[in-house]
């Protein structure tokens, strides 16, 4: 018996007598995360707990529902008359209009919506807590308490719990939990070729949902590659299962989302050309890597081939889709870019974070941080079966971490990756005092929710020392985004709508009102109308409602855009805010608690 086994052999011996029962104590600690994220949804409404994105989705959603195609993903409402093709694919709309349909026989259209957006999130919280224990425990060979202690992370991981609170149905949910599927499939990969090829298809399956875990995926998929470069011919049959399950799950889901047309379009925020060249062409290279080696199996050999696969891969991507390596952002117009994504908290850079809220970065990126030198050590200590487990892992967070550099909402899925991780390392670094409540214990003094409690105690300090400017990022969320808000334009008869950004997936979900704007980075015409309307004077102001047939135009009385007053004093917006009247505009009585402000342009 090996050291290793028998420390953990020892480990749970102790466990047992301290009385740990993982079967009982992680199911109470999925009840009381879903408890406590539930709460907010069950005082204000299900409905009203909804993100934007949940919103759109829900809209999305029941077009299908109603008949529209399953390749049709345009969103007709916004941006009328042409609409916007999303960039969302069909994998989450089809089991959230399965769920609505089989419960609207019984509980009615209403209550089976309001019950998927309860069951969906929580399901998959249940899910990643499952898989973030069977991690912790493939990566400390079964050390319960690490198994626990994990979960208990994952519960306090608050970067990563916005995302599986009652109406979280977007799709960032089901990324986390795909990617955290992944990783466990991946570890095993030595072991078993049917898990290598089930590594491949989640791969696929979340490229195919969205891109955003796309520099994990390919960090994943480098770890592989340098596992096959390592061990040769006694990995060759799973390398092959992994490639083959990549190229030809790819190929399959693009042809089942995508018309055959667009398979080779130049799409670069979603399963397109680009993709596919990458995902499916890295499948297909690892297949030649590996029958290569079957009749000359060294390690110049494999690594010669591997650095060949790459260069014709990279030199196709560009050569083919050369508009694919700038910024997502970069075919937006600056005022829109400046007005709109710029703010946007989750797509926030480290350094705008710094600048701008620093008493949060701690809360975002401690956690992970932290994990990384742990288990940077923990692979030093580990023995060499685990170490490509451990390589695997620091692997995919120094992806993440180094996204959410760029964009924090990556921070989401690397605490959620790092939770294992931390709990596995302590187990690997400390045996001796792993097992019982010592790693319960320090979970709740490390955890990422006690970074952020401590980074928001110390706020006054770093305030002090770093005098952060007052911008939109410090202010309280927007009072009008919840469907309540815009409940009353639902008495108008249809017609289209210039309202701001955030306001946009609402009223598309709780009216029939078509809307110009929306916060998505594909509708730049029609975010751009809304920003030129409310900076406009007034007689520029009333041609854009009549070039663009405006019905109604809406603000946020409760909370005005500050810098479209800022920018335009005499603009729409500012002149809206302050009462004016104009006779263009007729001002409707709606709103009894006055949030929104709505006026019918005269013709």
């Amino acid at each position: 018996m090996s050291a290793l086994s028998s420390t953990s052999g020892q480990s749970a011996l102790k466990e047992r007598r301290l009385g740990i029962n993982p079967n009982v104590l992680m199911p109470v600690l999925w009840l009381a995360a879903t408890v406590a994220i539930a709460l907010p949804s069950i005082s204000g409404g299900v409905f009203d707990a909804m993100s934007t994105d949940d919103a759109m989705r829900l809209v999305q959603v029941r077009d299908l529902i109603s008949g529209q195609g399953w390749f049709d993903l345009f969103q007709y409402r916004l941006d009328p008359p042409a609409g916007i093709l999303m960039h969302w694919s069909r994998i989450i709309d089809a089991p959230l209009a399965a769920i609505i349909l089989l419960l609207r026989p019984l509980i009615g259209t209403h209550g089976a919506e309001a019950a998927v957006l309860f069951l969906w999130p929580l399901l998959l919280l249940a899910a990643a807590l499952v898989l973030v224990a069977a991690i912790a425990g493939q990566m400390s060979s079964r050390v319960v308490s690490s198994q626990v202690t994990a979960v208990v992370l994952a519960v306090l991981s608050t970067p990563a719990l916005i995302h599986f609170r009652p109406g979280a149905i977007d799709h960032h949910n089901a990324q986390i939990c795909l990617l955290l599927a992944l990783v466990l499939l991946t570890s095993q990969i030595e072991q078993s070729t049917v898990k290598a090829a089930l590594a491949g298809l989640v791969a696929s399956l979340s490229l195919a949902i969205g891109i955003e875990m796309l520099p994990a995926i390919v960090a994943i998929g480098l770890a592989v590659l340098g596992l096959f470069n390592q061990r040769g011919a006694f990995v060759s049959r799973q390398i092959v299962a992994f490639g083959a399950s990549l190229a030809a799950s790819s190929l399959l889901l693009a042809t089942a989302l995508l018309p055959l047309p667009s398979l080779a379009s130049p799409v670069c925020d979603a399963l397109g050309g680009p993709v596919l060249l990458l995902v499916a062409g890295g499948g297909i290279s690892l297949m030649l890597m590996a029958g290569i080696d079957r009749y000359h199996s060294t390690l110049g050999v494999r690594l010669t081939t591997g650095a060949a696969s790459a260069i014709a891969l990279l030199g196709a991507f560009l050569s083919l889709f050369p508009g694919c390596i700038a910024s997502p952002y970069a075919q937006l117009d600056p005022l829109v870019t400046s007005l709109w994504v710029d703010k946007v908290v989750e797509s926030m850079s480290l350094a705008t974070m710094l600048q701008l809220m620093p008493q949060k970065v701690l809360g975002f990126y401690g956690f992970p941080l932290m994990t990384m030198g742990f288990a940077l050590a923990a692979l030093i200590k580990s023995d060499p079966p685990g170490r490509f487990r451990w390589t695997l892992g620091i692997m995919t967070l120094a992806a993440l971490i180094g996204l959410s550099v760029w964009e924090m909402r990556a921070t989401a899925a690397a605490s959620m990756v790092a939770a294992p991780m931390f709990a596995a390392s302590l187990a690997i670094l400390w045996p001796t005092h792993a097992p019982g409540r010592n790693l319960f214990l320090l979970a709740l003094a490390v955890s990422p929710a006690s970074f952020a409690a401590l980074g928001l105690s110390a706020k006054p300090l770093i305030y002090s020392i770093l005098k952060p400017p007052m911008t939109i990022a410090e202010r309280n969320a927007s009072t009008c985004q919840a469907v309540s808000d815009v409940a009353s334009m639902t008495r108008l008869p249809r017609g289209r709508v210039m309202a701001p950004i955030d306001l946009g997936p609402t009223i598309l979900a709780e009216t029939d009102h078509a809307v110009f704007a929306a916060p998505y980075h594909r509708n730049n015409d029609g975010n751009l109308a809304m920003l030129t309307l409310m900076l406009a004077p007034v007689l520029t102001a009333r041609q854009i409602l009549s070039d663009r047939r405006v019905d109604y135009v809406v603000i946020c009385s409760a909370d005005p855009d500050q810098d479209l007053v800022r920018l335009a004093p005499d603009g729409l917006a500012a002149r809206l805010g302050r009462g004016e009247r104009f006779d263009f505009l007729e001002p409707l009585d709606l709103d009894p608690t006055h949030k929104i402000s709505v006026w019918r342009v005269r013709r």
